[in-house]
């Protein structure tokens, strides 16, 4: 009976299970391939797709007006900037489905990668965060059929908070229940990068449950021009990742660190 109770709840707003966010600017180049896996997702009807243009100047509306006939499909844009991680924050706070979760307009998912990721909550009413690993591509727009599937994330479980301190396992496409937020507060808007690591960890160490599901659920694009990646700016967004985990955890060693989970960016 709790089951289906939360099941219930779960899709009671228009029978939607989540709200799933794209944060768009300068996304020219993938929004044709993003909107194909979007359409592609076992779960795409049962699933709110809300992209949020943050005054992007590549005019990438002309591609997702085709998909307008999507009644799940919600287009707005923004007059100016606000930053990524206060784009994520108006979305989470637009958001009126339980669940919830992020997804970068250069990466790709699995056919089944939502279905996947919300199924967890339907078992578990007592969780607050799901992620799974990722393959990860070097060239652009490869999409499930196509990617070169040899190298994986290092998304590793999470059983205390410390783990996530030396790697941001969630990564690039987790979802999770808005009311953490009513628990914990939102992402801190004065990070660059490091604003989702902090959430998650923030969370667990409050009490929040995680969970990391057997599967892998999708693709990150290793985007030479990423805010995480890109050469000219890598070793300030390094900086203030070390510089966040040693706000939760003064003893963080970087020698220890995994080096290869910074952001989801």
């Amino acid at each position: 009976m709790i089951m289906v109770n939360f099941f219930m709840n779960l899709s009671s707003n228009n029978n939607y299970l989540a709200t799933i966010f794209c944060p768009l600017y300068k996304g020219k180049t993938f929004i044709e391939g993003y909107m194909e896996d979007m359409i592609s997702q076992s779960a795409f009807h049962d699933v709110k797709f809300h992209i949020l243009d943050c005054n992007s100047p590549e005019d990438e509306f002309p591609v997702i007006e085709k998909y307008q006939g999507y009644k799940n499909i919600f287009y707005q844009r923004l007059d100016k900037d606000p930053g990524l991680y206060e784009a994520w924050n108006i979305c989470c706070k637009q958001a009126t489905t339980v669940l919830v979760g992020n997804w970068n307009v250069d990466d790709r998912k699995s056919p089944w990668s939502l279905e996947a990721l919300i199924q967890p909550f339907l078992l578990d009413k007592d969780l607050d965060i799901s992620y799974g690993a990722t393959f990860v591509s070097e060239k652009a727009n490869e999409n499930w059929e196509n990617v070169q599937k040899n190298t994986i994330f290092p998304c590793t479980e999470t059983n205390t908070w410390k783990d996530l301190i030396y790697n941001n396992s969630p990564h690039c496409m987790p979802i999770w229940k808005k009311s953490i937020h009513e628990r914990f507060g939102y992402f801190d808007a004065s990070y660059k990068t490091a604003a989702d690591s902090d959430m998650w960890i923030r969370a667990v160490k409050g009490g929040a449950k995680i969970k990391m599901i057997k599967d892998i659920v999708g693709i990150y694009y290793h985007n030479p021009k990423g805010r995480s990646t890109d050469a000219e700016t890598l070793k300030s967004m390094l900086d203030e990742v070390h510089g966040m985990r040693r706000k939760h955890y003064p003893e963080y060693n970087l020698s220890n660190e995994n080096r290869a989970s910074i952001s989801s960016n």
